[in-house]
């Protein structure tokens, strides 16, 4: 038997981290990194007894700050926002180890990420009154890559139409080539804890 599940993302929020940025080492010079993600879309669900494919369709908005100490006789401290907006496609495949109302998921899969638009800009310290002069940050369309692919893995949980997932993702490809922003920089390949929760809409069965 085979049922299919329409349903609604609600909420999916992520952690961001960047392969070849280190936060730590970026805090003890003085800077800021900080990134996180939310996103919003649907998915259908296809299970054949204990096995099930979900494909998505998801936007996701990521935004990230870099900051870094300037020491500049006009700026003292520049500070970097990025936000990528991305349409996701997740192919999970899994195991569910129960039936009906409730069960536990185990699933992996790849995800084809697309970037459709980047806004950034430059938040500069002024030295003198510790102002701040914002300033948008051009880029070449070649700095970052607009379709990478990514791999994801995790655990959910269905609870009558809920679903509740923690997971993993990693991208096999960078992010950027080199940015020059004062000091260049790569981002490298992004890593993200993502929590998420669904809803079924309809049940359909074949």
């Amino acid at each position: 038997m085979i049922l299919r599940w329409i349903g609604v993302l609600r909420l999916k929020h992520g952690i961001v981290r960047f392969s070849d940025l280190d936060a730590g080492e970026i805090k003890d010079q003085g800077g800021e990194l900080s990134s996180s993600s939310w996103a919003v879309g649907g998915f259908l669900q296809m299970r054949v007894n204990h096995f099930y494919f979900q494909p998505e369709l998801v936007y996701n908005r990521t935004t990230t700050v870099l900051g870094n100490v300037l020491g500049l006789p006009e700026y003292n401290y520049g500070e970097y926002d990025i936000i990528f907006h991305q349409a996701e496609l997740p192919l999970l495949l899994g195991y569910r180890t129960g039936y009906e109302d409730k069960a536990f998921r185990f699933g992996a899969g790849p995800v084809i990420n697309y970037v459709f638009c980047i806004d950034s800009e430059t938040r500069l310290t002024r030295t003198s009154d510790g102002g701040t002069d914002i300033q948008p940050y051009p880029y070449s369309d070649d700095v970052f890559n607009t379709l990478t692919i990514a791999w994801r893995f995790g655990i959910g949980y269905d609870i009558g139409p809920f679903l509740i997932d923690l997971k993993y993702e990693r991208t096999f490809s960078k992010l950027n080539q080199e940015v020059q922003f004062t000091t260049p920089f790569d981002f490298g390949r992004d890593n993200s804890f993502i929590f998420a929760v669904g809803y079924k809409l309809s049940r359909t069965k074949l």
